[in-house]
């Protein structure tokens, strides 16, 4: 439209016979103002008119004069506009204008990201957590992630050694395939510590699926998949570095830096180390509320870019030694009559990605990993030693048509996990050992259809060969829906396998006087199930009001059970085809308006299981809960107010008849509240945070059973059903350096 102005307005000048004013329109180089060049196309037009033309390449114009008007006006894009008054000019034939360039303020276009959504074009039902959403809390690492979640539920395993584990969909969260930037991560001996090895400034974002994955990772997810993103060295981060510490004597220190090696080439170090300076007994049990743990990780990334291909190459290091029990208790100088918790933990991860990109949408990634994990521990008199070796191939073609309407993923995957581990109950002559060399080779298929924004289905199917286990299929199928613009359906079915590693998993259990009983075969056995489940997603229009509704049901074939409720003496483990089933249904709301961000959700669970001949509610699980979540960042992030709320609902305890009177507890715990809050003021290139964690300052008191008789037959350290810490404060510098 310029130019077709630009044209007429010359045509108009070159019709007209009476032209006086002529001259050249000059821009000014910013870097050297005494420098100019020719401004082709410049604007020239009398003031308060549209009489007007334009320059020519060499930057000169001709227009001739206007009785309404003794001012021409000069303008140029990027330039300070300026204007003359002709009638003060002796030489009309020879104008020389020359335009600055404009100096513009700094315009800030400022946008609050949201720090939690649900994918809404993802067939199945995902949730992301940015890091704006993981800075709402401490979120010293991943155990600690989840404050502001509706779904995921973390607690404590027993009272003595720290582990915390997380429940989705009513069910433990071995059942949630853990993935670290979609590779399998955190299985088998990490299971139980797992979370607390994953530092919380290291993490770019969460993502939280529910019900079966697809089969493209594989086929353990029963309940979902928790894949968590760590920082990248192509990310907006050079150098950042964080410090933190608690009224509880905890202090953290991470820092990273990154940088670009060469076109295309760049790499990343991260380190993290954590330590608590020293032990609270606020229960006032003589055990320490938490271990002592001092933990140091360091983490290495390189990507590489170049053409068609694309490459990262990952490797992490992980020491931890945790310190529990009484606390008198000494590891450097251990005394018998003293009850003690020694958890030595060696990881090493590895993985490597490689992407191929080809033409007509077609490209072949091909993933590698491997773990190392060693973990030397004692807990009283039992003591667990063990080792793992674990690795991962998968390789995925994908080839995608009319635009990705149509997609095709198929891929072949090999597995292996070996383990070596020694369990002592005791004393030299109940030592036993047991040791597992499984491998596992899949082929799998995966069809996507993709029509606009109104229907999405992903159906797949996986066979995978186990030299423990055999042949077993895995099919999936994930269906979304938007009937109308504000509304999405989803619906989806299939079934999951895992290997359940009886000591592996559950080694803090040892922290208990029972009994085990169990046989050879149970030790290592497959589970399986099915999951199906749907769900449905409002938006009220552009009111900032979205609401989500869902249900979940998981279905036993076969599982290992832990049954503490046939003798307060004794743990049965064992594999049971019995009825066993897990229901939830959960109903969240978001509101977002400008700075403001308010969650509220409710969710109930119903999960069963075969226990002695008796389909029971799961022990030591929260029958709902409920969330309110409450954000509000002022406008230009200088300041940022996060509170929240959570109700848990009671739930059964095993039974304790048979204990004498002051070692008995009730057969189910009552529904408690947890409340937190923090304020953080944001600057340019940092942020300084403080706030309070469980500010009701509830606990669970007589948590250890028989604590004053740890030696005894009627120690037990884990029926642990809520918090184990009281209140605690805390205050946290953040500092990043951007690109």
């Amino acid at each position: 439209m310029k130019y077709i102005l630009s044209f007429m307005m010359m045509l108009s000048f070159i019709a007209s016979s009476n032209a006086q004013y002529r001259g050249i329109v000059l821009g000014a180089d910013a870097s050297d103002p005494s420098k100019a060049e020719p401004l082709y196309s410049a604007f020239v037009i009398w003031e308060g008119t549209s009489h007007g033309t334009t320059t020519d390449f060499d930057g000169s114009f001709s227009i001739d004069a206007d009785n309404s008007s003794t001012k021409l006006t000069f303008q140029y894009v990027g330039y300070t506009s300026q204007t003359i008054d002709v009638s003060s000019i002796s030489d009309k034939e020879n104008i020389t204008i020359t335009l600055q360039p404009e100096q513009l303020e700094e315009v800030v276009v400022a946008q609050r990201k949201l720090g939690s959504s649900i994918n809404r074009k993802s067939p199945q039902l995902t949730q992301d957590l940015s890091k704006d959403e993981l800075c709402k809390a401490p979120c010293c690492n991943l155990g600690e992630s989840f404050e502001t979640n509706a779904s995921v539920d973390v607690n404590y395993a027993d009272a003595t050694t720290g582990a915390r584990t997380i429940q989705l969909l009513g069910l433990s969260g071995r059942y949630v395939q853990m993935l670290s930037e979609n590779i399998p991560n955190l299985r088998g001996i990490a299971a139980p510590f797992g979370l607390s090895y994953v530092p919380g400034s290291w993490m770019d974002g969460i993502s939280i699926s529910k019900g079966v994955g697809t089969v493209v990772n594989g086929y353990e997810a029963f309940t979902g998949q928790i894949n968590y993103e760590y920082k990248k060295p192509v990310s907006e981060e050079i150098v950042s570095a964080s410090l933190f510490g608690t009224t509880a004597g905890r202090g953290e220190l991470n820092a990273s830096v990154a940088t670009h090696v060469a076109d295309g080439l760049s790499t990343a170090l991260i380190i993290s180390a954590t330590k608590d300076f020293n032990s609270m007994d606020e229960n006032n049990d003589n055990f320490r509320d938490e271990p002592e743990t001092k933990q140091l990780s360091f983490l290495n990334r390189w990507n590489l870019h170049r053409n068609n291909y694309t490459g990262q190459i990952v490797v992490k290091t992980m020491n931890e030694i945790r310190r529990g029990g009484q606390m008198d208790f000494n590891a450097d100088k251990p005394i018998d009559n003293i009850y003690g918790v020694y958890i030595k933990t060696d990881r090493v991860e590895s993985w490597m990605k490689n992407g191929f990109s080809f033409e007509d949408d077609a490209n072949l990634g091909i993933q590698t990993s491997y773990i190392y994990h060693h973990q030397n521990s004692f807990f009283g008199n039992r003591a667990y030693k063990g080792t793992q070796h674990s690795y991962y191939i998968n390789a995925l073609f994908r080839k995608a048509w009319e635009e990705d309407t149509h997609t095709f993923d198929g891929g072949l995957s090999s597995s292996g996990d070996f383990y070596d581990e020694t369990i002592g109950f005791g004393n030299t002559e109940n030592t036993h050992k047991y040791s597992l060399k499984e491998y596992t080779y899949g082929l799998y298929a995966q069809y996507t259809l993709s029509l606009e924004d109104k229907l999405s289905v992903i159906a797949g199917v996986r066979g995978d060969y186990s030299s423990t286990h055999d042949l077993f299929f895995t099919p999936r199928l994930h269906v979304r829906y938007a009937p109308v613009q504000y509304t999405v359906l989803r619906a989806g079915i299939g079934k999951g396998y895992r290997t359940a590693a009886l000591f592996a998993e559950n080694n803090f259990m040892l922290s208990s006087a029972r009994k085990w009983n169990y046989s050879n075969t149970d030790v290592y056995s497959q589970e399986k199930a099915w999951n199906m489940g749907g769900s449905i997603q409002q938006t009220v229009g552009e009111t900032g009001l979205s609401v989500n509704v869902e249900y979940f049901h998981t279905k036993f074939n076969n599982q290992l059970i832990l049954d503490t409720d046939r003798n307060i003496r004794d743990i049965y483990a064992h594999n049971s085809d019995a009825k066993s089933y897990a229901n939830t249904v959960q109903i969240e709301a978001t509101y977002r308006l400008k700075g403001l961000d308010i969650t509220a959700a409710w969710r109930w669970n119903e999960a069963k299981q075969m226990l002695n001949n008796e389909l029971r509610q799961r022990p030591l699980v929260s029958r709902y809960k409920g969330l309110i979540a409450v954000s509000y960042q002022t406008p230009l992030k200088t300041w940022q107010f996060d509170a929240n709320m959570q109700l848990n609902g009671g739930g059964r305890v095993p039974t304790t008849e048979g204990n004498p009177t002051e070692y008995q507890r009730g057969s189910h715990f009552s529904s408690y509240q947890m409340y937190n809050a923090q304020i953080t003021k944001w600057y340019k290139n940092w942020s300084i945070y403080a706030g309070c964690e469980n500010i009701g300052n509830y606990m669970q008191h007589h948590a250890i059973i028989a604590a004053d008789k740890p030696t005894s037959e009627y120690f037990d350290g884990t029926m642990i059903w809520g918090p184990l810490m009281s209140r605690k404060f805390y205050l946290g510098i953040r500092f990043s350096l951007e690109q």
